[in-house]
């Protein structure tokens, strides 16, 4: 009996969730604020194109790269600092 009654109260915690198959309405689709919109993204054009390249800061990334990882073999190499200098010199470097 007592299992009778734990079945038959599950599905009364269930959330309403939407369909997936269904098509959201427009103020659905507004609601959600997270989500980048296209109106936004032809605004801004690309991230990337709009990044300027600057050759100091290139240098600069470059040196501290050299001097974080030392030699490509080294024991300084396979630090988590030395792939963060990577990242940085591969940001500011095209």
């Amino acid at each position: 009996m007592l299992l009778i009654a734990l079945f038959a109260t599950a599905p009364c915690g269930a959330q309403d969730l939407p369909d997936p198959g269904r098509r959201l309405s427009q103020e659905e689709q507004n609601a959600d604020p997270d989500k980048p919109r296209e109106a936004d993204k032809a605004r801004t054009g690309g991230s990337a194109s709009q990044r300027r390249y600057d050759p100091q800061a290139c240098e600069n990334a470059r040196r501290y790269y050299q001097i974080v990882c030392q030699a490509p073999e080294s024991r300084a190499s396979r630090t988590m600092q030395c792939n963060e200098a990577y990242a940085i010199y591969r940001q500011s470097c095209p």
